[in-house]
């Protein structure tokens, strides 16, 4: 079962790491259970200066499943990354390795540190390890392909031309991604926060005009949904947060700069 995200709206300058994800899974398609990877996958990899640019859902079909990885892929090039989550277990539905194996061009070999890793984790719990496991045992062969190990885990982290392969239990995703997470790396994020009392339809021209001469900075503008509510910012009532992020902190400033002097903004010690 596949789980796919890939990036984000988020734009990334030309040296600018980033990471799509891909999640492959009928049921986060149907709406039979909820997708938990994708929002931490985007927090750490945030955290560490990557910047996730897409996310894609697609359903257990090997074509699908080529023609996505092979486009996002090529959609962060040779610096980026690519997550899919889901789809390495035992069953006939499971098709991520093969498929992806394909993409590459390569195929499937029982890799035996892994099946001694399984064989020890089965042992202790008086368990078969039989065909039907060892189909998570047959991984992708090729020179590209890198197997890492987390401790105190069997699972395979699979990674082939920058296409890391996780699986879908959101406990096992996020241990594997953590143990490993030093190769997740980028520059490093700046952020800032305005507030206002203005609404959203009174600012967007002049903030659309701002952010286009500022290309290198991103402004989010969040309305304050819960205003009936008393909702407030330290005791501030605001109609819209104005966020601003980028990795240029000078560039960032300038932008901030230029908001307070055409809107009527207020900020808030920390």
């Amino acid at each position: 079962m596949l789980r796919t995200a890939t990036a984000m709206l988020r734009t990334a300058g030309m040296a600018q790491r980033v990471g799509p994800a891909l999640a492959w899974r009928p049921q986060v398609l149907t709406g039979s259970i909820s997708d938990a990877n994708t929002p931490w996958l985007a927090k750490l990899l945030h955290s560490r200066g990557v910047d996730l640019v897409r996310v894609e859902m697609i359903p257990d079909d090997k074509r699908d499943i080529v023609e996505t990885v092979l486009r996002l892929r090529e959609r962060v090039g040779n610096t980026g990354f690519v997550f899919t989550s889901g789809g390495i277990g035992p069953t006939h539905d499971d098709i991520t390795y093969e498929s992806i194996a394909a993409a590459f061009g390569c195929h499937l070999e029982l890799h035996q540190p892994t099946v001694d890793r399984m064989q020890e984790h089965y042992d202790k719990r008086g368990v078969e390890l039989n065909e039907a496991r060892l189909r998570m045992a047959r991984l992708p062969k090729d020179d590209s392909v890198e197997v890492l190990f987390t401790p105190g885990l069997w699972v395979p982290l699979v990674c082939i031309q920058g296409t890391y392969i996780l699986p879908g239990i959101p406990r096992l995703f996020q241990q594997m991604v953590e143990a490993h997470a030093d190769r997740f790396r980028g520059s490093a994020a700046f952020s800032s926060t305005l507030y206002t009392n203005l609404g959203e339809g009174d600012l967007a021209a002049k903030l659309a005009g701002i952010a286009a001469l500022h290309p290198a900075v991103r402004i989010g503008s969040y309305p304050n949904t819960d205003m009936g509510l008393g909702e407030s910012v330290k005791g501030r009532p605001y109609k819209v947060k104005l966020q601003f992020e980028g990795r240029d902190k000078a560039a960032l400033q300038k932008a901030v700069d230029a908001v307070r002097e055409q809107l009527d903004v207020f900020t808030l010690a920390a």
